[in-house]
């Protein structure tokens, strides 16, 4: 199912958003059920809660600036790609690439290989998963139209 116009890469985007935020909301939770419970781990969960909070905006803001462009530029590359998986993988991998790139412009990698790895997961994660999730709900809504867009209980009357 193809992916492509401005409406859909936006949608794309705001899902690659909700994405970020449950999977680092789930890492956070782990990191922090991991710690031992002293007494400055209560003065933890507020600073961590709100450094992730921060994190989404900032997110939101490159997804924005740098995500939905090269959504839309990757979307018309893959045009006549009709193989889901392709447009899923290349999504994953134009996130990753996107996001060491804006992490390295913004000095967030450190010299260890590591952060490079947690960046370059970050953006295929969150580009990866939304890709799959917007091909998903387009073959939902497309599978119970028939050709002249009329909706149909029964799903789509043709192959």
């Amino acid at each position: 199912m193809s992916v492509r116009g401005a409406r859909a890469i936006a949608a794309l985007c705001l899902r690659c958003l909700a994405v970020l935020s449950v999977v680092n909301g789930a890492a956070l939770t782990v990191f922090l059920l991991a710690q031992e419970a002293d007494s400055s781990w209560s003065a933890q969960v507020p600073a961590s809660v709100y450094y992730l909070g921060v994190a989404l905006i900032v997110a939101a803001v490159l997804i924005g600036l740098v995500g939905f462009p090269a959504g839309v530029l990757t979307a018309r590359l893959l045009d006549r790609t009709t193989r889901e998986w392709v447009h899923v993988t290349v999504f994953a991998l134009v996130g990753a690439l996107l996001s060491v790139t804006l992490c390295a412009t913004f000095g967030l990698l450190r010299a260890t290989g590591w952060t490079v790895l947690v960046a370059a997961a970050e953006g295929a994660i969150g580009a990866g998963v939304a890709r799959w999730w917007s091909g998903r709900v387009q073959a939902r809504q497309t599978r119970w139209t028939d050709e002249e867009g009329a909706a149909l209980p029964w799903g789509r009357m043709t192959p």
